[in-house]
């Protein structure tokens, strides 16, 4: 049995496309969200973890939504709960543009950097090393509430391109969502018809991943 931790925010748990900011937070149905349809995709063999949590960033505080919010903080109690993993993919970086971090798509490709670090730290003296996808999210689009998001859409930009050199350099595996979904009408979350596509998209990465690893 191997065992995948999909780690990711709002687009990892569920939430649909909202009407306006003022609707509380919705969730698609298990079997339709992707981290399920991926696991259905491997079959049996898998159990796949879904670790969502809406405005979780890389590495950001949040004092809006809460420290909790801060993906450094929480990771290695989710790594250390689900022990022992074969796969950990991590789809963050959306929630580090909102308007009140204000950074760019290098200093959130720098942000999963960090949470690399810290899997790879943990596993140096203790375990093998689970292999590590990492996920660029569904491009912000300018359609996003900006009061909250600011120019967003556009600091965005380049964010696979940096994630990719964060790969490269820390011997992880990258793929980039926008090859096969896109955010729906608030600019931000992905629809159930791209949710299929990317469980599916992410099932074909993870199975070769995961026969690299028992080669």
């Amino acid at each position: 049995m191997h065992t995948i931790v999909c780690f990711g925010d709002s687009n990892t748990w569920g939430c649909p496309p909202y009407d306006n900011i003022a609707q509380a937070p919705d969730r698609m149905t298990f079997d339709r969200r992707w981290p399920n349809v991926m696991g259905r995709e491997l079959g049996p063999e898998v159990r796949v973890v879904e670790e969502g949590l809406g405005g979780r960033t890389t590495v950001f505080d949040d004092a809006i939504e809460g420290v909790h919010k801060n993906g450094s903080r929480t990771l290695l109690a989710i790594v250390e709960s689900h022990a022992p993993l074969d796969l950990i993919v991590i789809m963050l970086g959306t929630n580090d543009f909102k308007a009140q971090f204000g950074i760019s798509s290098y200093n959130s490709a720098r942000g999963m950097l960090t949470l690399i670090q810290i899997i790879r730290g943990y596993y140096s003296l203790i375990d093998t090393c689970p292999e590590i996808l990492i996920v660029t999210p569904a491009s912000i689009t300018a359609d996003a509430e900006p009061e909250i998001w600011s120019d967003a859409s556009r600091r965005c930009i380049g964010h696979a391109h940096y994630l990719e050199q964060v790969a490269a350099r820390t011997a992880c595996f990258h793929f980039d969502a926008n090859k096969v979904a896109r955010v729906g009408s608030d600019g931000i979350h992905i629809a159930e018809s791209d949710h299929a596509s990317l469980g599916a998209a992410l099932a074909m990465e993870a199975r070769a991943i995961l026969k690299l690893r028992r080669s």
